[in-house]
């Protein structure tokens, strides 16, 4: 089981200009990797995360599959959206458990505040960080995962694969090509890891 990343994400922008969502913070566990495919795995997961940030609902809580992982997002109507990206091993209820609680800290250790910067990363969290590591092992989450139990089974979970979200004729390859957000060897790197079929080790 493994915890890959976290985000907290801006959906809804002040600015009428900002069309994607933008990372107030995020976190991806990059403990496995080499020195040089941590940056590049780093851009990729940022770009997969926004992508599915940005094909969610207000409101909604929604589950997407890519690539042997899920990525597990609640969108918020104040504008914000959580996101967590595991393996398909890892237990939907306590990913979704993690995710709220995280909300809810960045909410009021902010006061509500939210960061109107085009750029990500804006508003450090340590919590998230923190979290990142600790929830390795679910296990850790079993606290919070029973606070969370009765929310969880009277909330509908939107299940689909990032596929079956983008718009018609969409792929992400096409998404990952065209991004101006990934270097030039980031989507090198994703073209080999999917030609070798090693994209669990991307996202």
């Amino acid at each position: 089981m493994k915890l890959r990343a976290l985000s907290i994400s801006r959906w809804k922008h002040d600015d009428s200009t900002i069309k994607d969502p933008v990372h107030l913070y995020f976190g991806v566990d990059l403990s496995e990797l080499s020195f040089f495919q941590r940056g590049t795995v780093k851009e990729i997961t940022a770009l997969v995360i926004r992508t599915c940030v940005s094909k969610t609902n207000a409101g909604d809580y929604q589950r997407l599959e890519h690539e042997g992982n899920y990525i597990y997002i609640i969108s918020k109507h104040t504008g914000i959206a959580g996101v967590a990206v595991c393996d398909t091993e890892y237990p939907q209820r306590v990913a979704f458990a993690i995710i709220n609680k995280l909300l809810d800290e960045f909410e009021q250790a902010n006061g509500g505040k939210i960061s109107q910067d085009k750029a990500d990363n804006t508003m450090p969290f340590p919590a998230l960080d923190e979290a990142l590591v600790k929830y390795q092992d679910p296990a850790e989450a079993d606290k919070i995962t029973r606070i969370q139990k009765d929310l969880e089974e009277t909330k509908q979970v939107l299940h689909s694969t990032i596929e079956q979200v983008l718009a018609r004729g969409e792929k992400l390859d096409d998404l990952i090509e065209q991004s101006d957000k990934l270097s030039m060897q980031s989507k090198a790197f994703y073209r080999t890891a999917k030609k070798h079929n090693q994209c669990c080790v991307v996202m």
